[in-house]
């Protein structure tokens, strides 16, 4: 998803097809499939209670490639995002609002696109007026992830920073989920961690560094497979109502209603 607070085109991304594939149909050889997987999971699930309306207007507050789209089958989809495109719906103004008329939209969906917001809640309360009464934000962001300025990234949240800041926009408080957490977190840290990091500078144990993230290479989709099997617990975990509170997450999401 784009950052609201560049000015980066969208136009060369915008629903492109790798980029939906790799969200939607996320592969066990994708270093990051934990999370996209995940990801998916919840937005899927979230799309799914939608369902039973005969119609809504949704608004993809910083749309990127818009991934998510065919989920949202029924809603009158507009996109936004920060650059002109004659395939986008609004450009997102510097300050991250939007030109549309206030209570314009019964659906918000903002997937990772939070933490690369400048003023985080200028945008959060710029979602709460273009709800209408009763409409639905679905945002998600990042817990804990590598630094991924798009050219910037800003912050990071915990369950309690975002139900601080949506309800200091106006939100009552909201439904909280983790997303890929425990053992399912630190695999996919230690995955891309491994596959990011510089070798050694001396030779030896360069080479033996080398020779291991080959052979892990080999076996981490399988790993992935192992972990959707002996951990579909920790995919999707809501904090709001549930004992279990994890402390390692990969994605903090949050379902507020106006």
């Amino acid at each position: 998803m784009s950052d609201p607070s560049n000015s980066v085109g969208v136009d060369a991304t915008w629903e492109n097809p790798q980029i939906v594939s790799e969200h939607i149909e996320p592969q066990f050889a994708n270093a990051a499939y934990l999370h996209y997987a995940d990801l998916n999971e919840f937005i899927k699930k979230q799309a799914a209670e939608l369902q039973a309306l005969p119609s809504y207007v949704l608004l993809d507050y910083g749309a990127g490639s818009a991934p998510y789209k065919k989920y949202f089958s029924k809603a009158d989809y507009r996109s936004a995002d920060i650059a002109p495109s004659p395939r986008l719906h609004y450009v997102i103004r510097p300050d991250s609002t939007v030109p549309e008329a206030d209570a314009s939209f019964d659906v918000i969906i903002s997937t990772q696109v939070a933490e690369h917001v400048r003023n985080p809640s200028v945008y959060f309360k710029e979602c709460f007026r273009l709800l209408k009464p009763g409409g639905r934000l679905i945002l998600t962001t990042h817990g804990i992830w590598e630094e991924h300025g798009s050219p910037y990234d800003f912050q990071r949240w915990t369950d309690e920073g975002i139900k601080r800041d949506l309800t200091a926009a106006g939100f009552p408080p909201p439904s909280l989920f983790k997303l890929t957490c425990g053992v399912r977190a630190a695999v996919l840290f230690f995955t891309r961690t491994l596959f990011d990091c510089r070798a050694p500078e001396n030779r030896f144990k360069r080479i033996c560094f080398k020779a291991f993230r080959f052979s892990y290479s080999r076996i981490f989709s399988r790993l992935h497979r192992l972990l959707d099997n002996w951990f579909p617990q920790d995919r999707v975990v809501r904090v709001d109502v549930a004992a279990y509170n994890p402390v390692f997450y990969v994605v903090i999401a949050a379902v507020a209603k106006k």
